[in-house]
């Protein structure tokens, strides 16, 4: 379920600066990068003080039957790693069921109901990563120098 689909380009521009007296860090809040700069460079009472630049109403997919994994299989065995992953960048990746290498592991984000289901769609990924020479194993010394 696509809950915003509109690209927004909007932007919100927020002036974060320590305060311990209030404990609060956001001050002011501005739409505009000039406003928010000018704003900075005048009233800045702090050197670690900062503009924080947020998108106004991204757009974002949600399933509410199904949560953002992210696992990580070993390429010759059925070890693995998984965790959920709760951040809109990884949410993306996982939509797409993205995945990379590292070493002997694949390291998969995927969209699943259970972390049973998670694992079983995530050896299938594996499984055919494999099988279309994906995955590039690091070769030994010996195979390099042609004595293996």
């Amino acid at each position: 379920m696509e809950l915003n689909d509109e690209e927004t380009n909007e932007s919100l521009y927020f002036i974060l600066e320590p305060n311990a007296e209030t404990d609060i860090p956001v001050h002011v809040v501005f739409d505009d990068a000039f406003a928010a700069k000018a704003y900075f460079n005048r009233f800045r009472t702090f050197s670690d003080a900062q503009i924080l630049e947020c998108r106004l109403n991204p757009p974002f997919y949600t399933d509410i039957t199904r949560d953002c994994y992210f696992i990580q299989l070993e390429r010759n065995s059925d070890v693995y790693v998984i965790s959920l992953a709760n951040d809109l960048q990884r949410s993306e990746l996982a939509i797409k069921e993205h995945y990379f290498f590292e070493g002997d592991q694949i390291c998969i984000y995927l969209m699943a109901s259970c972390e049973e289901e998670a694992v079983k769609a995530a050896r299938k990924i594996r499984d055919k990563a494999i099988a279309n020479n994906e995955f590039v194993s690091k070769q030994s010394l010996g195979q390099i120098l042609g004595r293996a």
